[in-house]
């Protein structure tokens, strides 16, 4: 009698529902122990590694918001005060919640392990949830999250090579994918996932949305027949892509427009792709080690994949089919199999490496996992061997990374020890022409490199620098920060010129001042960043009002006269009815499939 309340269907639900959040919450710690919390200390390569970078950029937008700077677009924390535009090319969107952990006083150290359990725990939760949200399957869903969070390219990334960007990805890549499929396969009227899906991403890592996009092509391609008989498919598809530029232009106007302006290192580099592939033996070796030293994407999906490959034929379900052969193919991409020299000087390079086409292929594979279409995992008890291990591999793949690298195993005291100077091993967001060796070794004040002036009460907080002058003579003063476009002088006192880029001294900041004065040089947002913040801003709420808007049927949108009339409306009806009708049993179970494929 005590526990009669567990017999009620809505109680069961809760249960489950806290069960599951607990269960993530655990795994997630699970996953991070041997590397983050074992013993008080931090595995991660310092210098100029991934870690560092990244640490700083939290840095940076965690200064800012102290000076109730909310947006920025140039980290003044990098090189010392000389300023870095990486906020502009790399999103700062996902990196707040670690900045709000330093507001609140943790450490450097803290944050990551704080931040790292964060990131673990959204990607478990929100690809469980979009898996679930087509197959309706509570252990298929559980599956997935376990396969594809813990897969050991993410771990790759997340443990060793700390790369937020990429691991950012991660999170949303699931959204996006469940709405490829609803474009292709589904219900296309709910192309709004991808819409959001790919808006995250690319707020996200730069890189990543590029190999989305490649994907959807490949997809499409594999459904032309089902595009062919319903070319509306494709304008849904449209709808997403344009709601996805309206949603990050907030992103790529403010960048393109630097470009415009300035020549940055990333626009000249030359392309890596052949020698960033490896070959298909390393990839197969290290899939088989299970190890996080090296991109791979594990023993689960090399299985899986080496399974495909044997019984493709077998599998029935058209969207698994597909992204069966699709994630095999993508696998074979990564390495040296495909020819990627002749890519090398075309757009593609900014791929840099073609083995980031694993993650492609660690979502791929794992849907095909988790929808088990050649039923090997039929049992829950299968299904729960299955998670174990999956776990198991994780933690042990963790533990093989700090004891094969114990040097790296460091206090979180060192750790706290950042580095500004750490702008990323290609330097891709300084203009051409600026040395990094140089800005280190150049004392951090004004100087003045023609005509004679007296220079005093020098200042500067974040991107507003200052000082007094007084007997100036066509001085031209280089000012200690990087003369992005958007820094100007216009809020100085007495006569003092326009900022402009001195490109003989590492692109500095340079005014000419005559007589007496005050030098007051800001970063002020442009006007094409100001109106692609507010085109993103409305496109957002325009979009979330008109999902809640039809989620709650507040307006009926076929009564609308304009819209849609009533004839259209009746007709459609009768044609879907017609439809179902003439549909044999088998035709209705292969549809089913088909909808219940991830």
């Amino acid at each position: 009698m005590q526990l009669s309340f567990l017999k009620k269907k809505s109680t069961k639900k809760i249960a489950l529902i806290v069960f599951t959040i607990l269960l993530f919450l655990l795994v997630s710690f699970l996953a991070l122990y041997q590397t983050q919390f074992n013993h008080g200390k931090i595995w991660s390569y310092l210098g100029t590694s991934d870690d560092r970078f990244h640490m700083m950029r939290i840095e940076g937008l965690y200064h800012s918001l102290q000076r109730h700077q909310f947006f920025p677009f140039v980290n003044m924390s990098f090189m010392n005060g000389f300023g870095y535009i990486v906020n502009v090319f790399y999103s700062d969107l996902l990196l707040y919640p670690a900045a709000f952990l330093r507001l609140i006083g943790f450490s450097s150290a803290q944050t990551l392990m704080g931040y790292y359990l964060l990131v673990n725990f959204l990607t478990f939760g929100i690809s469980f949830l979009c898996f679930y949200k087509v197959s309706q399957k509570y252990f298929n869903s559980l599956v997935f999250s376990f396969v594809y969070t813990l897969s050991t390219y993410r771990l790759h990334n997340l443990l060793f090579r700390h790369d937020l960007g990429e691991v950012g990805a991660f999170i949303f890549l699931p959204i996006a994918m469940l709405g490829i499929y609803e474009i292709f396969y589904g219900n296309r009227k709910k192309w709004w996932y991808l819409t959001f899906g790919m808006t995250a991403i690319i707020y996200s890592h730069a890189i990543s949305p590029i190999l989305v996009a490649m994907l959807i092509i490949i997809v499409g391609l594999c459904q032309f027949k089902e595009i062919k008989k319903h070319p509306k498919r494709l304008l849904s598809l449209g709808w997403a892509a344009l709601c996805s530029l309206l949603l990050s232009a907030a992103y790529f106007l403010p960048m393109i427009e630097q470009l415009r302006h300035t020549k940055f290192v990333l626009t000249q580099s030359n392309g890596i792709l052949p020698k960033g592939a490896t070959s298909f033996f390393d990839m197969s070796k290290w899939s088989l080690n299970n190890g996080l030293g090296e991109p791979n994407i594990g023993i689960v999906l090399f299985i899986t994949a080496v399974v495909i490959v044997l019984s493709f034929t077998k599998i029935k379900n058209k969207a698994i089919k597909d992204f069966a052969l699709i994630g095999v193919i993508l696998l074979l991409c990564s390495t040296k199999v495909f020819p990627w020299v002749i890519l090398n000087h075309t757009p593609f390079k900014v791929i840099q490496y073609p083995w980031r086409f694993d993650m492609l292929v660690t979502l791929l594979l794992a849907i095909v996992v988790a929808s088990d279409p050649l039923h090997l995992f039929n049992s829950k008890l299968a299904k729960s061997g299955l998670i174990f291990f999956t776990l198991l591999f994780s933690i042990s793949a963790s533990y093989r990374l700090v004891q094969g690298s114990p040097l790296q195993f460091v206090n979180q005291s060192e750790y706290n020890q950042l580095e500004p100077f750490s702008i990323g091993a290609g330097q891709e967001y300084l203009p051409q022409g600026t040395s990094l060796s140089d800005l280190q070794r150049m004392p951090h004040k004004p100087r003045i490199t023609a005509g004679k002036a007296k220079i005093s009460q020098f200042k500067q907080y974040g991107t507003r620098l200052s000082f007094d002058f007084k007997n100036a003579k066509n001085a031209k003063v280089d000012i200690p920060i990087i003369a992005y476009y958007g820094f100007q002088s216009t809020q100085s006192e007495g006569k003092v010129s326009s900022l402009r880029v001195d490109k003989r001294n590492n692109n500095l900041a340079q005014v000419t001042v005559n007589g007496s004065g005050k030098v007051v040089v800001d970063y002020f947002e442009t006007m094409t960043q100001k109106v692609a913040r507010r085109i993103s801003f409305l496109s957002l709420l325009i979009m979330v009002a008109m999902i809640f808007i039809n989620k709650l049927n507040l307006v009926d949108f076929g009564r609308i006269e304009g819209l849609r009339s009533k004839r259209i409306k009746k007709a459609e009806s009768i044609a879907d009815s017609a439809f179902l009708v003439i549909l044999s049993n088998h035709q209705r179970r292969s549809m089913m499939l088909n909808y219940l494929a991830l």
